[in-house]
């Protein structure tokens, strides 16, 4: 019965995943932190219990310790809890970091539970299957913005709507865009990688790709494409065959097909704007502002105004590059204040307090949106030198999996993207799916 609910669990992750934020059950708040409780993460501490009753009953709960060399780095976080800036934030952090390598360690020690074929059959269809609902449920949102239906209806975030460029970008099930892109990462990556075994993946890798697209996040296409061309070069060193070369033009028509969605979407919107000042806004946005065909006299930036209903934002906004190069430079500037913090960090979750504290920060709640400097700011070069060897670890491990190519290209991409964002509880996937992807059939 255990061993069923445990692949019960399994097949119910891929879907489970997308719901990172919608539904939210929320128990308050304090000066520096939000309490909130979502489906990702009681599906965690399920599965964990549930692993846990499964190791003791198989008599290999004992075989979790073996591998000492890769708790030394949750080890050290769950003592930089003690000196944390933030310690209800830390011990809560620490909380989620050891269910997701406890997770990690169960996947393995119970690979032969899911050894047979057909488990991974249906466990790759109900993950393909969830991602086309979760993507045309991204769709859906955009419409059901542009006929003017309430975010609150549509689940849209606040900064979603046309009303900021002209033209939604959904954020699904997510709290924002940025994590509903991440979310479409382990699919299009996937997909594009399969596209080569199995020629129906190529329609899929276009929807993904699309997908990715229209939700309008910089650092999820960014990791998209950085991603792609680490597999196609490690391909093509491989094989020395340009075969991988045919993942770019798919990628190119999604973005032309969602470049026109959204000029589209622009035309038909409550805003004044038309197809050509949308297209010419995501190009201007996505280039940093290097690509600038729009039109002279629609080249200004500010609030809505109900007026004339023009969209707050013209094209590249230059705040969401900089405020991200600002919150990195007040983590740096925080971790550089003293030998200690230099080497031991100001402790995990403590990142906001610290900064603010140093008067590098108006507000506690701040985090750092880039998990390297967080992370170098909350652990120090210790902790830093320990997630560098537990990544080699990981490496070593990963050569005798399956699916090792999709494994080191997911992770890739999924490092690109934590450069955008930092924390735990709206990115659970990033850690789970890497971990569970080396026992999958390919």
């Amino acid at each position: 019965m255990k061993n069923k609910f445990y692949r019960i669990l399994l097949y119910i992750l891929p879907a489970v995943l997308f719901f990172s934020y919608y539904p939210v059950i929320s128990f308050g708040a304090n000066e520096s932190m939000h309490f909130e409780l979502s489906l990702p993460l009681i599906w965690l501490v399920v599965f964990d219990i549930t692993a846990l009753i499964l190791l003791i009953k198989k008599k290999c709960f004992v075989e979790v310790f073996k591998k000492w060399q890769f708790l030394l780095f949750p080890a050290f976080l769950t003592l930089t809890v003690l000196w944390s800036a933030n310690r209800v934030r830390g011990i809560l952090t620490v909380g989620i970091l050891w269910l997701l390598y406890f997770a990690a360690v169960s996947f393995y020690l119970l690979r032969n539970e899911t050894r047979d074929k057909k488990f991974w059959q249906n466990m790759w269809r109900i993950f393909i299957g969830s991602s086309l609902v979760v993507s045309a449920w991204c769709l859906v949102q955009c419409i059901l913005d542009v006929v003017g239906v309430p975010r609150e209806s549509s689940l849209m975030c606040l900064g979603c709507t046309s009303s900021s460029f002209g033209f939604p970008h959904p954020n699904g099930f997510a709290i924002e865009p940025q994590f509903m892109g991440n979310l479409l990462l382990a699919p299009a990556i996937l997909c594009g990688i399969k596209m080569f075994e199995n020629k129906k993946m190529l329609l899929l890798f276009f929807i993904f790709s699309s997908a990715i697209f229209l939700t309008f996040s910089r650092g999820a296409i960014y990791a998209l494409i950085v991603a792609m061309i680490f597999f196609t070069v490690m391909k093509i060193v491989q094989t020395k065959k340009w075969r991988e070369m045919l993942l770019w033009p798919v990628i190119i028509l999604a973005f032309l097909f969602t470049l026109n969605l959204q000029g589209i979407l622009a035309a038909v919107s409550p805003t004044n704007d038309t197809y050509f000042s949308g297209i010419a806004k995501v190009l201007n946005h996505l280039s940093l502002g290097i690509i600038d065909i729009r039109a002279k006299e629609t080249s200004s930036v500010g609030a809505v105004s109900e007026e004339d209903n023009e969209s707050a934002f013209d094209g590249y906004v230059e705040d969401s590059t900089n405020i991200r190069m600002a919150l990195t430079g007040a983590a740096l500037k925080t971790w550089a204040k003293d030998p200690q913090t230099i080497l031991f960090g100001v402790g995990i979750g403590g990142a906001g307090q610290a900064m603010y504290d140093a008067g590098n920060m108006d507000w506690p709640k701040e985090i750092v949106q880039n998990e390297y400097a967080s992370l170098l700011l909350e652990a120090g070069i210790t902790g830093i030198a320990l997630i560098v060897y537990t990544a080699v670890l990981i490496l070593k491990a990963l050569k005798k999996s399956a699916n090792l190519e999709m494994n080191l290209t997911l992770i890739f991409g999924y490092g690109i993207t934590l450069l955008f964002f930092a924390g735990l509880p709206n990115v659970l996937h990033i850690y789970i799916i890497p971990a569970v992807l080396p026992y999958g059939k390919s």
